[in-house]
């Protein structure tokens, strides 16, 4: 047979089947446990480096945060840590052990979904799906703080969620109407200072894992 070119890589045996070197490791694993939606969750010899979404998604099985961009710019990834909306895929789970972790998968109240999740269905929100989970977790962030957002307000609070689909129309609606319906069964309560600015909800930056106060902050 005629000689490989000198371009080619010939295979040999420490190409097949190198040898690894001693040493530590250039993924060191550890174990903790997560407090989500009110239970313990422990994760097991985990690479530390794993964000909260591969966390949640593929090692507790909550499949309900989606993966859309893996950069924090989508939203479909939201979730809150210690009652701040945070996009998951930008925060190493690690970080949140000993935090209070809320997926959309603890929106439910009695096993039923949320008046904002059956609100988005009704308003005609969902349509692929990929993005409600996001933008769920957006909207109930946004009505804890603020129990009456205007709709600017809402714009605001859902500029960090993309959706290819709706045009945000069913979304604004179905605020309205949960608004709407909450007012209207709720009993009279102290109102808010004429001068205290509603809370309009962000996700955090990278690393700061949504436990952090900010000026504005209604609580």
């Amino acid at each position: 047979p005629e000689p490989a070119p000198e371009h080619e890589l010939v295979p040999t045996e420490e190409t097949i089947a190198p040898v690894l070197p001693d040493g530590p490791s250039e993924h060191p694993s550890t174990s903790y446990v997560l407090h989500v939606n009110g239970a313990d969750r422990p994760v097991s010899d985990a690479w530390i480096g794993e964000s909260l979404l591969y966390v949640l998604r593929e090692r507790l099985g909550l499949a309900g945060a989606k993966d859309g961009c893996s950069q924090g710019e989508c939203g479909a990834c939201n979730v809150q840590v210690d009652g701040r909306l945070v996009a998951s895929c930008l925060v190493p789970a690690a970080t949140t052990a000993g935090s209070e972790v809320r997926t959309v998968e603890g929106l439910a109240v009695d096993g039923e979904p949320s008046d904002v999740q059956r609100a988005l269905a009704a308003c005609g929100a969902v349509q692929c799906g990929f993005c409600i989970p996001g933008m769920a977790m957006t909207v109930h962030d946004l009505l804890e703080g603020n129990h009456a957002p205007s709709e600017l307000e809402t714009r605001q609070a859902l500029c960090g969620n993309l959706c290819r689909c709706s045009g945000y129309r069913g979304v604004l609606d179905a605020v309205r109407d949960v608004v709407a319906a909450r007012e209207a069964t709720a009993e009279p309560v102290a109102t808010a200072p004429d001068d205290a600015e509603p809370r309009i909800p962000h996700q955090a930056a990278p690393g700061e894992g949504g436990v952090q106060t900010h000026e504005g902050d209604v609580r």
